[in-house]
């Protein structure tokens, strides 16, 4: 194997209390909570719904911060293991977060890929990732898409990808909820057999009670107090019954009459002496830039396995480009036939003035209008681009972060996937309109502004979505977003100036509309334009340079959101 942990891996919890809210409204979800699990066993945490079991579980892990007391792992902080080895510790929500189009064994590769160190030799990974299928029993459904598998089979692909980086540590949240009779046995004597069979350390919170009698012992809460730690013969004896359920009736009633009072004083004198911290045997993850390599290769394999969204790009792609071309197909020849000759007849020159002024406005308008245009169409381009990417991910993202996952890489991968979709994108945009509609100026500027603008557009939306807690909720925002762009921007409507002043630097629209309309300075069209709007056109470099500022800043925020998931993951 080559990541193991041979050394000592009692989990300690020392005087845990868990307190929140503030003032009045403060509550203990847990109060001096004090256990000892021995090194190689297999324990589970039980009581009724809202006892505390879930809290007490991702104290342990870390992720829940304690008011009080502390948590040791073969003598390490918690917190500390996790921020050095996470690989140590391996924790299971209950329910499993994974790639749907991804097969059982590319699942595997890629975690694999992501955990164990570039320094270990291929063969050893093969070798290892083979003994893991075979001690998962995974190797008949190898080849199936994640999201065809059965309850039972995702459990046992979440505990696969976890035992990946051999944990001294398994915490297994409700791992058995909603598994048929003979699943939920099955995985009971397989995680028994893990911690006595690889001396791991196994922590199962549960709410099934028919095969407690595979685990060495029992912690029972209720009420987030601690109310007995010993095995499953000694749960009935200390309580004198034979029946789990007439053990959590007896602590509802006594709750119900007001009868319960639960033991929530200090027991460290209890509790074995603190181990001094063992040197577990668990190496870090691969470095940022392997990380980066092997997500970009899973990113666009699962871009080209994502049909619907497939079909939505291709459909974006043919559709905006051929709406700028019906809106352009009649009022562009018309621009070109205008006359901007003087006649030496005065009364003739007067009535050709007028209809030229007349004219002049209709092609000012249609010309700013068409520029304006294909931004905002390439807008809502961007926002499909990046407003879904890092929320879909969310349960995935938080999962691989436990890993060790670096967010750099995880940021960067998906900047590099919405950078690619908006140069095809700017460049279809850029080739249609310039073939088709006739459209004046420098085609390799055009498309640099466009490019621009849907990058900022994209990555702008990414940051929405590494920020929002769902999908439609960063859709939603995006669009939000997109629809402020018109009228923030001042090229159709005319803003007082404080307003223009405010909104202007973080209006992508504005951006792209002056760089696009600058490209178009050698034709006598950008003179129209200029002569019938009274919102200034900005340089086309600085459009470049504030339209990269945008992209920049807020790649850096969605890398702030995701690093922020990791320091609390």
């Amino acid at each position: 194997m080559p990541i193991t942990s041979k050394m000592a891996a009692a989990v300690l919890v020392d005087n845990v209390s868990v307190m929140v809210g503030k003032g009045d409204d403060r509550k203990a979800l847990l109060r001096n909570i004090s256990i000892a699990v021995p090194e190689g066993s297999f324990l589970s945490i039980i009581g009724a719904s809202g006892c505390g079991k879930s809290t007490l579980m991702r104290a342990l892990v870390g992720i829940q911060p304690v008011s009080a007391g502390r948590v040791l792992l073969a003598g390490h902080p918690v917190e500390t293991l996790r921020q050095q080895l996470p690989l140590a510790v391996g924790y299971l929500p209950q329910f499993g977060a994974f790639h749907g189009d991804l097969t059982v064994a590319e699942i595997l590769d890629f975690a694999v890929a992501l955990r164990l160190p570039s320094s270990v030799p291929k063969a050893t990974r093969d070798q290892w990732s083979e003994h893991v299928i075979d001690l998962a029993r995974i190797r008949p459904f190898l080849h199936q898409k994640y999201r065809t598998l059965s309850g039972g089979q995702m459990r046992r692909i979440a505990l696969a990808e976890e035992l990946i980086g051999d944990p001294a540590f398994l915490f297994l949240d409700e791992l058995t909820s909603g598994l048929d009779a003979h699943s939920e046995h099955e995985l009971m004597v397989w995680l028994k057999e893990l911690a006595h069979g690889l001396n791991k350390t196994v922590v199962l919170v549960s709410h099934a009670v028919d095969n407690l009698g595979l685990c060495d012992s029992i912690v029972f809460l209720h009420e987030g107090q601690l109310c007995f730690q010993g095995s499953y013969e000694e749960l009935f004896r200390a309580h004198e019954t034979e029946s789990i359920e007439a053990i959590f009736g007896g602590y509802q009633q006594a709750t119900a009459t007001g009868d319960f009072v639960g033991f929530d004083q200090d027991r460290s004198g209890e509790l074995p002496p603190a181990p001094e911290p063992s040197a577990l045997n668990t190496a870090p993850p691969p470095g940022s830039l392997t990380q980066l390599l092997i997500l970009i290769r899973r990113q666009f394999m699962l871009f080209g396995r994502d049909r619907a969204q497939l079909w939505l790009h291709l459909a974006l792609l043919v559709i905006f480009p051929a709406l700028v071309a019906i809106f352009a197909t009649k009022g562009l020849p018309e621009v070109g036939t205008l006359d901007l000759t003087i006649q030496p007849n005065i009364i003739k020159t007067l009535a050709e003035t007028l209809s030229y002024l007349k004219d002049s406005f209709s092609a000012a308008s249609l010309v700013s209008g068409l520029a304006m245009f294909q931004v905002i169409l390439l807008a809502l381009t961007g926002a499909n681009n990046g407003a879904r990417e890092i929320a879909k991910e969310r349960d995935v993202l938080e999962k691989e972060l436990r890993a060790g996952l670096s967010p750099w890489a995880y940021v960067t991968t998906k900047v590099l996937l919405v950078v690619c979709l908006s140069m095809a994108q700017a460049f279809w945009m850029t080739w249609f309109v310039k073939t088709v509609c006739k459209f004046p100026g420098s085609f390799s500027s055009q498309f640099e502004i466009l490019f621009a603008t849907t990058m900022a557009m994209s990555v702008t939306c990414l940051a929405i979505s590494s920020a929002s807690k769902s999908p439609e909720r960063a859709s939603l925002l995006a669009i939000y977003l997109v629809g402020l762009q018109l009228p923030l921007s001042g090229a159709v409507l005319a803003l007082p100036d404080l307003v223009s002043n405010l909104c202007r630097p973080f209006i992508a629209a504005y951006w792209g509309w002056s760089g696009y309309l600058k490209t178009l300075s050698a034709s006598p069209l950008y003179d129209i334009v200029r002569q019938s709007t009274t919102t200034h056109i900005a340089d086309f470099n600085l459009c470049i340079v504030v339209l990269s500022l945008h992209a920049i800043i807020c790649a850096v925020i969605a890398w702030i959101f995701v690093a922020r998931r990791f320091n609390r993951r």
